[in-house]
């Protein structure tokens, strides 16, 4: 069998892209305690278009569980007949469903590798194309997969933006020693966490004696690698790191610049600077809070257009007197135009603000209306969660539940029940 390996330049990753049967599919391992589940592909009697997509998404862990088994045959059965890979060697992922049984799946994704023992990470983009055959099985008909451009060809930059990944494996061995091994002579620690500028070995190490004991694990949000010189470089940008304190895990973002320079060929840091985001969580969390405001101050226009322009174009909106859900920016302003009628005016009674990520929040709560019903003025409670994602810049609700109080239904029930 074939084997292919991992491009190290431009022109050998355009000699490795070439159309190759899935026969000739080599796994990598991608290493993970559990292989994720493989999906049943089954068509089913009537599947809805979001239930295609859902399968259709689930297929990348199913390739991904092929490759954990090391075994290149089950690798390549996932492929069609006339399945085509160009080869590289669910970060972000798009679906979308081009037609009945065919569907695709592109975006990002990362590899955890081990080469010579050394443990690295290779991001590329990629593209799966699915067709469901006659047998309900979905194949790959066609899987593009290709290096970063910003990185790929420029094999200096690409062993600088790796040695972050020999950084976070120090940190893995729980030993301080280790990880103050990773910087030079002379280098310079400003950490995240403390005042004190580290400028010598015992002093880092001293910083990461308290740091290891929250089991920190690192992962690049954004970063920016340059070449200042034959033997100097600097990666800077954001970092998260998964922290463990008191049995409770946490994520903390922050911003960073290593600067690495070689001593006797080989790259160490000499200067690592972190720094907390300046944004301050309670910055954020009355951000997302304000985000009611504007959307009841879209409701005070009268006009549904506006309301409707408050949620992302794939938004989905549960609303409280309507039993259709609402998928499409159409749907939900045709919701709005009967509420609007009853001139609606909200304000929460109980908030509950959470940051999931860096474009992702949610709100979740009870609110109040003040409502206008054939002339008289009335009060509603309702529960409410607004999901939120920042697109281009903006927050957008993308998801939107909205339900009457359950103990007054009940109640009704019980009244009911009560005259039969």
């Amino acid at each position: 069998m074939q084997s292919m390996r991992m491009p190290s330049s431009a022109s050998s990753m355009r000699s490795a892209v070439s159309r190759r049967p899935a026969a000739q599919v080599r796994a990598f391992l991608f290493t993970k305690d559990k292989a994720p589940p493989v999906a049943s592909n089954k068509i089913s009697a009537k599947q809805t278009k979001e239930e295609v997509l859902a399968e259709v998404s689930t297929q990348f862990d199913r390739w991904n569980s092929a490759l954990a088994t090391l075994d290149p045959k089950q690798v390549a059965a996932l492929y069609a007949e006339d399945g085509v890979l160009l080869p590289t060697v669910s970060n972000k992922c798009n679906v979308r469903l081009l037609a009945e049984n065919t569907a695709i799946n592109s975006g990002v994704y990362t590899f955890d590798l081990v080469k010579d023992n050394k443990p690295a990470k290779v991001q590329a983009r990629y593209s799966f194309t699915y067709k469901r055959l006659d047998d309900g099985q979905w194949y790959i008909v066609d899987h593009h997969s290709s290096g970063m451009p910003e990185i790929v060809g420029n094999p200096e930059l690409e062993e600088v933006a790796n040695l972050f990944e020999l950084w976070n494996a120090s940190l893995q061995t729980g030993d301080p020693k280790n990880v103050a091994a990773m910087y030079g002579p002379g280098a310079v620690l400003l950490p995240t966490v403390s005042n004190k500028v580290r400028t010598t070995t015992e002093e880092i190490a001293d910083y990461f004696t308290a740091f290891l004991k929250l089991k920190p694990f690192g992962k690049i949000d954004a970063s920016n690698v340059r070449i200042l010189a034959k033997d100097l470089a600097i990666n800077s940008g954001v970092y998260t790191f998964k922290l463990n304190k008191d049995g409770k895990e946490s994520l903390v973002q922050a911003r960073y610049s290593f600067t690495y320079k070689k001593f006797d060929g080989k790259w160490m840091i000499i200067d690592h600077h972190s720094s907390a985001m300046p944004e301050s969580e309670e910055k954020k969390l009355a951000e997302i809070t304000a985000l009611f405001d504007k959307w009841n101050a879209a409701l005070q226009t009268g006009d549904p257009a506006k309301v409707a322009a408050c949620y992302a174009p794939s938004g989905v909106l549960l609303p409280t007197v309507s039993n259709q859900v609402r998928t499409t920016p159409a749907e939900i302003q045709d919701y709005f135009v009967a509420f609007l009628k009853l001139k609606p005016n909200g304000k929460i009674d109980d908030a509950n603000v959470r940051v999931l990520g860096p474009d992702t929040a949610i709100n979740s709560g009870v609110y109040t209306f003040d409502l206008v019903v054939e002339g008289a003025p009335t009060q509603v409670q309702a529960r409410y969660s607004f999901t939120y994602k920042k697109i281009g810049g903006e927050w957008l609700i993308i998801d939107h539940h909205s339900s009457g109080m359950p103990e007054k239904v009940v109640k009704v029930l019980e009244k009911e029940l009560v005259a039969v």
